[in-house]
């Protein structure tokens, strides 16, 4: 798996002359090639934001999981992964919310920290705080069982 700090290491690398490494780590090895060879001239302009596109190592590691599970053609013929959902991670606060709903969705309209994470891809932490925000905000409501386990309630969804 692609990791972001070293992504964002290697788009430092513009800062001495040397651009287009964290696109050539990511597998865009034409644009990558094309920054590194002509000092990032070619690169996307006006409107080229001041950091690398955040979403390109959660594209990467997307790929390679597809890749791992046999590649896409594999996948859609039935063969390794067959009957695994492959998910894109969510970007957006938006898409990390909806992502949170379908998973409380599938469990009843209940759902504990680690149902989250398994589901959303994302770290603890991270889901943690989204959680949180949404519990805060109104949508869904904290809660704990008998034994203590914590879980968060999604009230239009709870069968």
């Amino acid at each position: 798996m692609k990791d972001k700090t070293i992504a964002y290491l290697l788009w430092c690398g513009c800062f001495v002359g040397v651009c287009g490494l964290h696109r050539i780590y990511n597998g865009r090895y034409g644009t990558g090639f094309l920054w590194l060879f002509t000092l990032g001239f070619f690169r996307d302009r006006p409107d080229h934001r001041s950091v690398h596109d955040p979403g390109m190592v959660e594209d990467a590691n997307n790929r390679a999981l597809i890749q791992s599970m046999g590649g896409s053609a594999a996948f859609l013929a039935g063969g390794a992964g067959a009957g695994q959902m492959v998910r894109r991670l969510p970007r957006t606060t938006e898409e990390f919310q909806v992502a949170l709903v379908q998973a409380a969705g599938a469990h009843g309209g209940r759902l504990t920290m680690a149902e989250a994470v398994a589901f959303t891809g994302r770290g603890f932490k991270e889901v943690d705080k989204r959680l949180r925000e949404m519990a805060v905000a109104g949508y869904i409501e904290a809660d704990s069982d008998d034994v203590g386990q914590e879980f968060y309630v999604f009230p239009g969804l709870v069968r």
